[in-house]
């Protein structure tokens, strides 16, 4: 891979969030571009990218297929953990109770997602 996809699982690993998130969240981390497209599938999906972390967030695998939406890229370690952070805290405070974030994304736009996030 390019990045160190360890590093970063640890970090997000040992992530305190603001309270309990609404239903189970399933992260996909990819140290390359290469066929790796867990990433996208997933609801918290890290990629490595040569400049940086590109972080996508909704996606789901089963049930109803959604690719995850693009939050931000070129993002460092750093950047990219407290990113995750600041995007989960923002879901455990908005979605209901037993909303994934695949469906949360569905009512939610990327748009205002980002609004909150990026700020």
């Amino acid at each position: 891979g390019t990045r160190d996809t360890l590093a970063v699982a640890r970090a997000i690993g040992e992530l305190v969030l603001e309270g309990p998130l609404p239903y189970k969240v399933k992260v996909g981390i990819s140290g390359c571009r290469m066929c790796c497209c867990e990433s996208w599938m997933r609801d918290v999906g890290l990629a490595a990218e040569k400049k940086g972390w590109r972080f996508t967030f909704g996606g789901n695998a089963a049930g109803r297929p959604r690719i995850g939406d693009l939050v931000a890229e070129g993002l460092n370690d750093d950047e990219a953990v407290a990113l995750i952070e600041r995007t989960l805290n923002f879901y455990l405070k908005t979605a209901k109770y037993k909303t994934r974030s695949a469906r949360f994304m569905e009512r939610f736009s990327i748009e205002e997602l980002k609004k909150h996030v990026l700020g």
